[in-house]
């Protein structure tokens, strides 16, 4: 006869010890706390693209005008973590601490509902090591801190499966029937559904439970059966608005290249995943800086034998809904990182974060059960105690590695954009206040300045953005700010030209990007520098026409040079240009898919049959940023073909928006000529 109850769960701590567990889940819940709130303002060191983008989105919604994009940079349009966000955003301001907020809190979520449902599956001593392990492994801390959309996830899913405990009276004396339960379960697991992925691929647990208790636990089926399937269905409903936009399934078309191999008989990748995403229990973890330690497994070696034996344990009693169900949850839970592997695989694995936590504790359990059995209470105390001890260790080595080895780390500096960091403090704190020009390696939306949304917090700066290693944006002011950081330091060209005044250098750390540059300047007078004029006529439509050049009735040509006579075949020139802007709007609304104004510059080398025989389309002054009557220059750099016959050529200029390769129009007296505008002809010797 197949057995449906857990054998005895009678926990190590129990009678009139309750009000000691009790203490025990108020230290747990202090120390996940301090874990999760110490320094929270400066480690991570700065944000990703990433976290700024989830920051867009929730405070979109924030503002009351929610952003229509759809294919977003870090997949954060999901619409919970939206929400949510939002309200901590109305709680503790439009920043980036808002973000970690919002991921600490759902992470003692996770701590709490991960206790609950450990608790009423296995027994007390259980779930308050599952929720320990929760509270101080390295893995959960870190994705506690993360500002990113997926944190909600597992703590909504666990909460899932805690009120679908309750729903099916497991863990009960008495059975009671709380229907209240099964509305709350289909609520947030169609809640998780609304955050991320990965929850996608754990939901089939559930399907797996319900036709688990069809099969190998009949009474509970026929008493539950047709609530567990209503529940199931009414979470689909619910969800199915989402998950039936192709935008809600971005992440698993990009990611799915190993199953498409497999496909095809080539299992080779798909293998080499599933090994490396298994070896990031124990022996090498996550490689990517951004959200690991590199390499750091989840489990050191002793935590990692109590996983193992969770396992063995599970398997043993896979009879047992509750042990079975583990081993359903953990399957699917993990299997976005078996097929993709261990890369980015502390995000794919994080809805299986609460089974993962709970396999040790419950192999742990089960030793300290056949300890007292075998050899009495004094020896148990003794396993506690040592099992306390290790915890400690285990939560003093996360500190060390999180707080010192990761949060230090110049790499993780460097992924977490420091410089760009303290450039924002810097200027929340000037008493500058008008126009500012930043260089950035990063200008276009919606990477470096979705940050500096987050980060600065003032209404009285107004930032150029550009990359001064190819644009300078000139504002049109008689004075300014100039700030460029180590990272993107002036092109030489533009160093020769600029009279710049250094305000001060703000020295960071000595060993990636360390310092960044303060300049004030007087943008006119500096544009002045780069009025060259040219040597021969300017063409478009056949006809020669005077600088400036109307394009599109959004920016006109003001000058253009070439620093050299000649270039070999095979050897690189310089294009110099300079623009005015007009009016950006002159562009037209950008695409639902776009986060705004996209354009490119071309600068394109032709011979006779007009084939491109050199060419770089580029622009590092962004037009989601223009201003009217504000200028720019933009530096070209292209190659010339090997095989170029020698010779003047022609070089043609011009502008097309990114979203639809659409040229614009070369305008003169309000008529269209041309799409480019033909400059002075480019000499190719031998």
């Amino acid at each position: 006869m197949i057995r449906s109850q857990a054998p005895n769960r009678k926990s190590l701590i129990s009678g009139s010890q309750s009000s000691i567990a009790n203490w025990l889940l108020i230290i747990i819940l202090l120390v996940a706390t301090f874990l999760r709130l110490y320094r929270l303002d400066d480690i991570p060191p700065g944000m990703t693209h990433d976290e700024a983008d989830t920051g867009h989105f929730m405070a979109a919604v924030y503002r009351g005008t929610r952003s229509p994009v759809k294919v977003p940079y870090g997949y954060a349009y999901e619409p919970f973590p939206m929400f949510s966000g939002a309200v901590f955003m109305k709680l503790f301001g439009l920043n980036d601490l808002a973000l970690r907020l919002h991921s600490a809190f759902f992470g003692m979520v996770l701590l709490l509902f991960t206790y609950l449902w450990a608790r009423r599956s296995f027994g007390l001593a259980t779930g308050l090591g599952s929720a320990t392990l929760v509270a101080v492994s390295f893995w959960t801390v870190c994705d506690s801190r993360f500002a990113l959309n997926s944190q909600p996830a597992p703590a909504l899913f666990t909460s899932a499966a805690y009120f679908l405990w309750l729903a099916l009276g497991i863990g009960d004396d008495r059975e009671r029937r709380r229907r209240w339960a099964w509305g709350l379960f289909a609520l947030l697991l169609a809640g998780s559904l609304y955050v991320y992925e990965a929850a996608r691929s754990a939901a089939v647990a559930f399907g797996l439970l319900f036709v688990y208790l069809a099969c190998f636990d009949r009474p509970r089926f026929r008493r539950h059966g047709l609530w567990f399937a209503g529940a199931l269905i009414v979470a689909g409903l619910l969800a199915a608005p989402h998950l039936l936009d192709p935008g809600a399934w971005g992440r698993t078309s990009t990611l799915s290249g190993p199953l498409q191999a497999a496909a095809q008989g080539d299992l080779r990748p798909l293998w080499a995943n599933v090994l490396s995403g298994l070896g990031t229990f124990s022996f090498e973890g996550d490689p990517l800086v951004t959200y690991n330690l590199p390499g750091r497994p989840i489990f050191d070696p002793v935590v990692s034998l109590l996983f193992y034996g969770g396992i063995a344990l599970c398997l043993w009693r896979w009879r047992i809904r509750t042990y079975a169900f583990v081993l359903m949850w953990l399957v699917t839970g993990m299997l976005p990182t078996l097929v993709l592997g261990a890369y980015t695989s502390v995000l794919h694995s994080k809805v299986a974060e609460a089974p993962i936590m709970a396999l040790p504790a419950l192999c742990a359990a089960e030793v300290g059960r056949f300890v007292a059995a075998r050899f009495g209470p004094r020896w148990v105390r003794a396993l506690a105690a040592a099992c306390v001890a290790w915890l400690a260790v285990v939560a003093a080595s996360t500190g060390y590695d999180y707080f010192v080895r990761w949060g230090e780390a110049p790499e993780t500096r460097a992924a977490y954009f420091h410089n760009l960091a303290a450039i924002t403090d810097y200027l929340n704190d000037t008493e500058y206040r008008g126009d500012v020009t930043l260089s950035s390696p990063f200008p276009d939306l919606p990477l470096d300045p979705f940050i500096a949304d987050m980060r600065l917090h003032r209404e009285d700066l107004a930032l150029r953005w550009c990359d001064a290693r190819r644009s300078i944006v000139f504002p049109h002011a008689p004075r300014s700010l100039l700030i460029v950081p180590s990272n993107t330091p002036f092109d030489a060209y533009f160093a020769q030209r600029l009279d710049l005044e250094l305000i001060e250098r703000v020295d960071l750390q000595p060993d990636v990007d360390p310092f960044f540059d303060v300049f004030e300047w007087r943008p006119k007078d500096a544009l002045s520098r780069f009025m060259t004029a040219p040597t021969e006529a300017t063409m478009a439509g056949g006809e020669s026409l005077s600088l400036p050049v109307n394009v599109g009735g959004a920016v006109e040509l003001l000058a253009y040079e070439l620093p050299t006579s000649g270039v070999d075949p095979g050897e690189t020139e310089t294009l110099v240009t300079v623009w005015r802007i007009l009016d950006p709007a002159a562009l037209g609304a950008p695409p639902a898919t776009e986060y705004g104004y996209a354009a490119v510059l071309f600068a394109h080398v032709l011979d006779a049959a007009d084939t491109i025989i050199g060419q770089e389309d580029r622009l590092d002054a962004p037009a989601w940023n223009w201003r009217s009557d504000d200028a720019f220059v933009q530096l070209h750099r292209f190659q010339i073909d090997a095989d170029a016959p020698p010779g003047p050529h022609r070089l043609e200029l011009g502008m097309y928006t990114r979203a639809d390769l659409a040229r614009l129009p070369v305008i003169v007296d309000g008529i269209a000529v041309d799409d480019r505008i033909l400059i002075q002809p480019l000499s190719v010797t031998r």
